[in-house]
This record gives C-alpha cells, sequence and structure tokens, in this order.
C-alpha cells in the first residue's frame, strides 16, 4: 500500500511517497509541494515496489520449473500438460456456468463419452477448447489478432458460426456491474493498440504480470460476443507456457475474487489491483518450485 506522508524539518514540509508490506517500507521524496500527478506518481511508484519485491520468487519459480522439465523425461511432461488441459477446459467452462465436473469433462476428452445432463453446446466448446489447447502447446506462433480470431473460430466453429472468428459488430451491456466495454466500433483498434503494447512490454515485463495486464487489458475491451472468458484465460497460460512458465488455471472456487478484482480495476483506474490478486495467486499455485 502506498500512503502520501508530511514531514516538517528545519522549518519546512516536506512531502514523501511511504509504500508499505509485510513489514517493509520504502519512500521516496517528492519535494516541498504535492505534485499535481501525484495518482500517477503514486501508481508508478507502487508499481516499482511491487515489481522488486514480487519478481525475485516469480524468477526463482521460472528457473526452478525450467529445471523441472529439463531433467524428466518428456513422456511425463506430456501427461502434465494433457493433465492441465483437462483442469483447464473443467475450469474455464464452470466459470462461464457449465454443469460438467471434473470427472465429467475427463470421460469427454479422454473417451469421448458426454454426459446426459449437459447441453449440447456445452459439450462441443469444451472439445473446441481442448482442441486450441493442443494448438496452443504446438504453436510457433506468437500472441496475434490473428491467433486470436482463429481460436475464437475454433471455439464457436459448431456452435455460433455467425460470430465465430469475428469482432463484435454491437455494444454489450456489461457482465461486471460497473465496468463499461469499448464501443464496438473501436474493438478493432483497441485489440491492434493491445497488440502493439504487447509486443512492446514483452521485452521488459516479467510474464506473469505481462499475462495478468493483457488478460485485463482484454477483458475491458471485451472484444467477442461471447467467449471472451474463455479466450482471455486460454491467453494467459499461453503467454505463461512461451515464457516457460507454469501454468495456471483460474479456479471456479476464485470466479467471485477473480471478478471483483477485474471490476475493481476498471472502477478504480488501475489494473495494478488486478495484477496483484493474480501474481499472489500465481505465487500460490506454484510455491512449491519457490526454493
Amino acid at each position: 500500500m502506498t500512503s502520501l506522508v508530511k514531514r516538517k524539518q528545519n522549518g519546512k514540509i516536506l512531502y514523501y511517497l511511504k509504500y508499505s508490506s509485510r513489514g517493509n517500507s520504502r519512500q521516496k521524496y517528492l519535494g516541498t509541494r504535492i505534485p499535481k500527478n501525484i495518482n500517477e506518481e503514486k501508481i508508478d511508484f507502487e508499481l516499482k515496489c511491487y515489481r522488486e519485491e514480487k519478481y525475485i520468487p516469480l524468477e526463482k519459480i521460472h528457473q526452478n520449473y525450467s529445471k523441472h522439465i529439463t531433467k524428466i523425461d518428456k513422456k511425463i511432461i506430456k501427461d502434465e500438460n494433457h493433465g492441465f488441459k483437462i483442469t483447464h477446459t473443467y475450469a474455464t467452462q464452470k466459470i462461464e456456468g457449465s454443469t460438467m465436473t471434473l470427472s465429467q469433462t475427463r470421460n469427454l476428452l479422454e473417451n469421448g463419452l458426454s454426459p446426459k445432463d449437459t447441453t449440447i453446446e456445452d459439450i462441443i466448446e469444451a472439445q473446441q477448447i481442448s482442441k486450441i489447447f493442443d494448438e496452443l502447446l504446438i504453436t510457433n506462433n506468437d500472441v496475434t489478432l490473428e491467433l486470436i480470431l482463429h481460436w475464437h473460430d475454433t471455439l464457436f466453429a459448431k456452435t455460433d458460426t455467425n460470430n465465430a472468428g469475428n469482432f463484435r459488430r454491437q455494444d454489450v451491456a456489461p457482465y461486471l456491474g460497473k465496468t463499461q466495454y469499448v464501443l464496438w466500433s473501436d474493438v478493432s483498434q483497441d485489440m491492434s493498440n493491445l497488440i502493439k503494447w504487447y509486443n512492446k512490454e514483452k521485452k521488459t515485463i516479467n510474464p506473469v504480470e505481462l499475462a495478468a495486464r493483457f488478460h485485463y487489458s482484454f477483458e475491458m475491451i471485451h472484444p467477442f460476443i461471447d467467449g471472451n472468458g474463455r479466450i482471455g484465460r486460454l491467453l494467459i497460460n499461453f503467454i505463461l507456457y512461451k515464457n516457460n512458465y507454469p501454468m495456471s488455471n483460474v479456479e471456479p472456487k476464485e470466479k467471485t475474487s477473480y471478478i471483483n478484482k477485474l471490476e475493481l480495476s476498471y472502477v478504480k483506474n488501475d489494473n495494478i489491483i488486478f495484477v496483484k490478486w493474480f501474481v499472489s495467486k500465481y505465487l500460490r499455485d506454484h510455491k512449491k518450485f519457490v526454493k
């Protein structure tokens, strides 16, 4: 947390920013007056301190995971990725309202057994997510508009042919309480700008933060009529996987906090709120690699 601190020294009033986290604190001198852009100063300072604090354990996860996948048999890696694909398909569908259980999802993807109490759309889209995930693991492409549109086309190729692979052509009401998605006429340009931002920032930002920031922006653009959450969560794991970081699911039990942090970031105009939530979750998910 970052706060504005006022001190009196030699008859002068001096202003500082103070960042505090788990007993550690850092300060930045601002001068004898509060800057006009104090909110920007606070966000930039807090982000700098946060990165210095969190990048060390994130890099340890990266190093230890990289060692892990180089030491074990390729078949084990393949099995691990397969298992993750099943849990990802289950979790991402469940967040969107699917009634399929993890066991049913596994039976569907491994044995072709469709649950009787699930809609045909849920079944088909689960299978299509599995297909996209298989592509995610082998493609040499990076994040591009073409890849995003291709994945969306794959997801809805059999259930929504009118919208599959197309940015929305109408405005949509917000799923999140106070969030306002961009106008449909701005979607294409905003998505192009997001890809430009990604290509620039991927050279300097830790991949975990990069994935979280990209996801937040993607969800706030909300480029599609349907499937934004599922494509967005696939993109999180694609960015992590491409950078040799272990992948991470947003679990159904995390749905409320996940959505709340997305909305709060929008309301406060501060995506670091969602970034902090995701990074904390990521560190918990992969604490075995922090040594």
